[in-house]
């Protein structure tokens, strides 16, 4: 029995702007199928496919935020907590991080986009995986620019937040906190996350109740990618579609 489901698309062709979806079972540890795109209405054809009773034994499903995914979701999957991926949230985070810090390197003085400059990965990384001499660099573009040291702060205390917090209304109180101090740097690169979280803020702190994530399927996009690039890319979706099928050892899951 399936309980929970995972989507996240690939791209087989980089550059291209096409998606296949490819939906998960990480508590099996298996590829449940790969579609041929992400549309609402491909995605609600396989849960046609399924049949309700299967569908209403899905208790939860974990995706980005793309609104097709979640309105066929909803649509077919009644029972199912929505949970949008934490780390689809972060890079969501860290892409805003991104755009203010270049708001602010434009309008820094000559001296500070000289300490400024290439500090993008550092602003971006995980603070614990900066080595010694990161983490010097770090501090002295984070001394020379008290806005961008605002900025990382609150990246640091976002990720902080979906690390620690013990519950769902204990994460739901400091997401307030949070937003409240965003708000008031008054970046606007920063408004658009803040605009992001207000309207997937149910869906993100659904996260909590179970502590859900793509994170399974994110490792298996890497042995998906690797299938295609063997195979130099695929003329027919198919034959694409059943590769990576029988690469988890489950040419027929399509039918669980």
């Amino acid at each position: 029995m399936v309980k929970v489901l995972s989507f996240d698309e690939i791209a087989p062709h980089k550059g291209h702007g096409h998606y296949e979806l490819v939906i998960y079972a990480p508590e099996l540890g298996i590829v449940l199928d790969v579609l041929k795109d992400r549309k609402k209405a491909t995605l609600e054809a396989w849960f046609e496919a399924r049949g309700s009773a299967w569908c209403a034994g899905v208790e939860v499903y974990c995706a980005d935020m793309w609104e097709p995914y979640h309105q066929a979701a909803q649509a077919y999957l009644p029972l199912a907590l929505p949970v949008v991926d934490r780390f689809h949230v972060m890079k969501n985070l860290n892409e805003a991080v991104t755009k203010a810090r270049r708001a602010i390197q434009r309008q820094a003085t000559e001296a500070q986009k000289e300490i400024l400059k290439g500090c993008r990965w550092l602003l971006v990384k995980n603070r614990e995986n900066l080595s010694d001499e990161e983490q010097q660099t770090l501090h002295a573009l984070l001394a020379a620019s008290p806005e961008l040291k605002t900025l990382y702060e609150l990246k640091e205390s976002f990720r902080d937040w979906f690390n620690t917090c013990p519950d769902r209304a204990q994460a739901d109180r400091r997401l307030t906190d949070w937003l409240d101090q965003a708000k008031a740097t008054g970046l606007k690169a920063l408004q658009a996350f803040i605009g992001t979280l207000n309207h997937w803020r149910v869906h993100i702190l659904n996260y909590f109740a179970g502590r859900h994530s793509n994170g399974f399927a994110e490792g298996a996009n890497l042995k998906i990618k690797l299938i295609n690039r063997r195979a130099f890319g695929y003329h027919l979706f198919e034959a694409f579609r059943l590769h990576v099928l029988a690469a988890f050892d489950l040419p027929e899951a399509a039918s669980l």
